[in-house]
């Protein structure tokens, strides 16, 4: 069987799906199947792009990359992508990462015209709360939706994938006939398991964090710095009980994407009553970076919309409490003794960071425990790839 991951960018600026990606295309090439990923390409991007995702090339996974897709091929009016249209038609099933692009649009209309069974990965875009961020966006989504006819597309997917039931009952549903199939992200077994910093990784750490090493319980942040992340409601909450713990530091180590947000984020973290005690920086992100688990005691996730969250499986790989709101779709950190789930509210916020920072060092240790079973049971690659090899032959053998 060949399958064709389809995503519209996979550079490490696009956040988390890039990463679902690989590991999903190295896991499920290592079960036999043949696998490609098509993405479309800035220019200057290439270099950035096999750097990041090398480990998926070596695994034997065929990078292809189509020149990106405007709205005028979608309406007919420039040429189709030739890289993208032999891609599909040579492929057994196509499985989309995402779906508001015209890129990923296009490549719908291809397979559904070329026969080919396909599936979208949601990624967390059809949460109610991302989808109504401003009523602008919303309008604008509501447009497309009309104009590119998405009832049609997800209802000619063999499969609409969410990350988990509670996801999908907190998600916009474009059309009420569409197949769900919920299928959780994953991370590889082996990561968490090793614990040992280099060097040159402290070295990094301490040229962007230089009071890091003096905090006694260290918290971070590690993702992007997006209104729809919270952080700002996270630096309130850490304001109003650092105080009180003064040992404690927070590490915002976000990649940044939001200048006007992020502006706004620094400049609560310049208020901070204790400014040693909290590190806003941008030069810590990436698949380089992610020595910060192993670094840190607790990690925080106050989103305020989610898919399948990858910074939030990579923390519990590795062992860590968790403090996340509930709109992570992850209830199981708190229903397994694995962290704190909370409102995306500042007030929520700073009772979850009192609950977590009253707890002794013995308390954390076994909910860190606690993270990596729950990690092992359900989130890694291989078990992810077995319930996607399983959907894809579901499809051909309809």
């Amino acid at each position: 069987m060949r399958v064709l991951l389809v995503i519209d960018g996979m550079h490490p600026r696009d956040g988390g799906p890039p990463a679902v990606v690989s590991g999903s295309s190295i896991a499920l090439r290592a079960q036999g199947l043949d696998v490609a990923v098509l993405t479309s390409l800035r220019p200057g991007d290439e270099r950035d792009v096999r750097t990041t995702w090398q480990g998926m090339i070596a695994s034997g996974v065929e990078l292809l990359f189509c020149d990106p897709v405007d709205l005028r091929q979608l309406l007919g009016l420039g040429k189709r992508s030739a890289v993208m249209q032999d891609a599909i038609d040579g492929t057994d099933v196509v499985h989309l990462h995402g779906f508001w692009t015209p890129a990923l649009i296009l490549a719908a209309r291809m397979a559904r015209t070329a026969g080919k069974p396909y599936f979208i990965s949601t990624h967390g875009l059809l949460d109610h709360r991302a989808m109504k961020s401003s009523w602008p966006k919303w309008a604008k989504k509501r447009l497309a939706v009309e104009l590119f006819d998405f009832a049609s597309i997800f209802n000619g997917a063999s499969g609409v994938i969410f990350g988990s039931e509670t996801e999908a009952g907190e998600s916009w549903q474009p059309s009420a006939a569409m197949r769900k199939i919920f299928i959780p992200n994953g991370v590889d077994a082996t990561v968490g398991l090793e614990h040992v910093i280099s060097p040159e990784a402290r070295q990094r750490l301490a040229s962007a964090a230089p009071p890091f090493e003096q905090w006694q319980r260290k918290l971070l942040f590690f993702s992007r710095i997006h209104p729809k992340k919270g952080v700002d409601m996270l630096v309130q909450a850490f304001n109003a009980v650092v105080s009180d713990y003064p040992g404690t530091g927070l590490l915002i180590a976000g990649l940044p994407e939001d200048a006007q947000y992020q502006a706004e984020v620094a400049r609560l973290v310049d208020a901070c009553p204790m400014p040693d005690n909290i590190v806003l920086t941008t030069q810590l992100t990436g698949p380089g970076s992610h020595f910060l688990y192993s670094a840190c005691d607790i990690f925080v996730l106050p989103s305020h919309a989610e898919g399948f969250s990858v910074a939030l499986t990579e923390a519990l790989a590795h062992g860590k409490p968790s403090l996340i709101t509930r709109y992570c779709h992850m209830p199981q950190v708190e229903t397994e003794g694995a962290g704190v789930v909370v409102d995306p509210t500042p007030a929520s916020i700073e009772a979850g960071l009192r609950k977590l920072l009253s707890l002794s060092a013995e308390q954390l240790t076994a909910m860190g425990k606690n993270a990596r079973g729950l990690f092992e049971r359900r989130y890694t690659w291989d078990r992810v790839a077995q319930q996607l090899g399983a959907a894809y032959s579901a499809a051909l053998d309809e």
